[in-house]
């Protein structure tokens, strides 16, 4: 298809009249063709993007140019980085070591850092070269990272000043805890009849937040 394209545009460079162009011998037949080619051809490339989706889901999110750079790229682990915003929400990036064969940790646009308790080697075994099998343990170390540093944060909450603990974990982390105890705390209000006390406590709370953003 590429051979028959060039060797047709080299002819109508040359000798760019119209008439002459259409007097090419099988020129229609010759271009029906290799459209027929290319059905095939997009055919079959898109049944190779199905299976890598299939196989790491995530990928869907993606759409085909982008997944076809990242695919073209394998010997680059870092040819993901673009587009990992678009994989995983919150996600900005992730950091790899100085070899560029394992990944350490991630980052949100915000700068945020969460180590991953487990570093991914991504040219270790069968994820060498098949970036939706290392992705897919990544995928895997960001969800146990962040269920460890979920449970530290929230023994954490019990025993340190709220505006000091809100700055020691990550954001998502902060909101996610703090609604496990509003609600514990809202809960046992209701039940003890002060809720009106409560209220106070959380105008306190919101009070220690605002002066806590305005430094």
């Amino acid at each position: 298809v590429n051979t028959l394209w060039r060797s047709t545009m080299e002819t109508v460079f040359d000798n760019p009249n119209v008439l002459d162009v259409s007097d090419i011998e099988n020129l229609l037949a010759s271009f029906t063709d290799a459209n027929k080619k290319l059905e095939v051809i997009q055919k079959g490339l898109n049944d190779y993007l199905e299976t890598k989706r299939l196989a790491f889901p995530r990928f869907f999110f993606l759409s085909n140019e982008e997944l076809l750079m990242i695919l073209s790229q394998t010997k680059d682990p870092t040819a993901v980085q673009p587009h990992m915003g678009k994989c995983f929400e919150g996600i900005n990036r992730v950091r790899f070591s100085d070899s560029n064969e394992i990944i350490e940790a991630m980052l949100s646009v915000e700068g945020e850092v969460v180590e991953l308790d487990e570093p991914v080697n991504v040219v270790e075994g069968e994820k060498k070269g098949n970036v939706e099998v290392w992705l897919r343990e990544v995928q895997n170390s960001m969800i146990d990272s962040l269920t460890k540093v979920t449970a530290k944060a929230l023994t954490g909450y019990a025993t340190t000043e709220r505006t000091k603990w809100v700055l020691e974990w990550p954001g998502q982390v902060v909101i996610c805890i703090d609604n496990v105890y509003w609600t514990q705390e809202v809960a046992t209000a209701i039940d003890s009849g002060k809720l009106e006390d409560y209220v106070g406590v959380s105008v306190n709370q919101l009070a220690g937040l605002v002066e806590l953003v305005r430094g």
